[in-house]
């Protein structure tokens, strides 16, 4: 199988990344694996999709060597048609410097996975994650599609006063962050002693956009879990399920692991379950195949389609190849003989 990653940067891909896991564990098994950026590619007159492919031609030791050997290869133009898959593994919210390339890409992609489901076309290419579910759940207003048991009470707005009402109605603390952002970057968290200052933090929000409000789940201060659901389900080997739990570091509630959080081994409680056979079949419907849902006790707090991280330490915490299997996986269903 003829695999092309789409990353934001080829030389930029850092080895405990599950982006690079991913290419290592395709690289080992034997398929035809290229890497390429959204500032590498064209559409030519005719609508061809073109991209600067590095192709991967050898092996390397570990994910860091392999790494280190994408960033060093010379490109060669190529048609993004001619791949069994391309894996969209860009993450847009952390390279804003970049907006209009990664709409780029994002619209190629998706001119592409209709051609490839097209039977007059030649194009045979199918994109995971794909493109059209891709550009509904970029924000985290995709949250709002999903039943009111499965997340916290949630408002979005750009309006000063309708923040300030809501934050106040919930009788509790609340949280406040950007409708679009990543690694934990202004996300507060409310509370009634800190009344004086909400003001100062709804506009450092709302200068960035709208801004998601949401009731604070008690036991948030101890963290949050991130599961990776793939096809619609919670990943797991053998028993051994793809989750961490992200600890926050002393005197900062954020658990994100850039933000200095700890990654511990995570369990996936009934509950948790509950929530992913809710919405999983609507992920798979979105065409939303790989996702990391991050839980704070039964109730899902963000939804992650791009880049979905966690699998290193997943790996790490249970020694199971889950690169791999995501990767055979895929395979098997492109090609139903293998």
């Amino acid at each position: 199988m003829q695999i092309t990653f789409l990353v934001n940067d080829p030389t930029d891909i850092q080895p405990t990344q599950t982006t690079a896991l991913l290419i290592d564990a395709a690289v080992k098994q034997g398929h035809q694996v290229g890497v390429t950026g959204v500032g590498d590619l064209a559409c030519q007159p005719q609508g061809q999709a073109l991209a600067q492919v590095r192709w991967i031609e050898e092996k390397a030791a570990d994910p860091a060597a392999l790494m280190r050997l994408v960033a060093q290869m010379q490109p060669k133009n190529t048609p993004l048609s001619q791949a069994d898959l391309l894996m969209m593994r860009t993450n847009p919210a952390r390279d804003t410097s970049r907006a209009p390339a990664h709409s780029f890409a994002l619209n190629l992609a998706l001119n592409l996975a209709r051609q490839g489901e097209d039977q007059d076309q030649n194009s045979k290419v199918r994109v995971i994650n794909q493109p059209d579910g891709l550009i509904r759940a970029a924000t985290k207003l995709y949250l709002l599609e999903l039943p009111d048991f499965t997340r916290p009470k949630t408002l979005v707005s750009q309006s000063r006063a309708d923040i300030l009402a809501f934050v106040r109605s919930l009788e509790g603390p609340a949280v406040l962050k950007p409708l679009q952002g990543t690694r934990g970057n202004d996300v507060f968290l409310i509370k009634e002693s800190q009344e004086s200052n909400l003001n100062q933090i709804i506009d450092v929000i709302l200068r960035q956009g709208p801004a998601m409000a949401q009731r604070c789940i008690p036991g948030a201060e101890a963290g949050d879990i991130r599961v990776v659901v793939f096809n619609g389900k919670v990943l797991e080997m053998d028993g051994k399920v793809a989750a961490i739990a992200r600890i926050p570091k002393s005197g900062d509630f954020r658990s994100n692991l850039h933000a200095g959080g700890a990654a511990q081994p995570g369990i996936v409680t009934d509950e948790m379950r509950k929530v992913v056979t809710a919405i999983g079949p609507k992920l798979v419907r979105d065409g939303l195949f790989l996702v990391g849902l991050d839980f704070i006790g039964a109730q899902l707090v963000e939804i992650n389609v791009f880049s979905t991280g966690g699998l290193h330490n997943a790996q790490k915490f249970t020694g199971k190849d889950f690169c791999g299997y995501i990767i055979d996986d895929l395979s098997k269903k492109i090609d139903p003989s293998k």
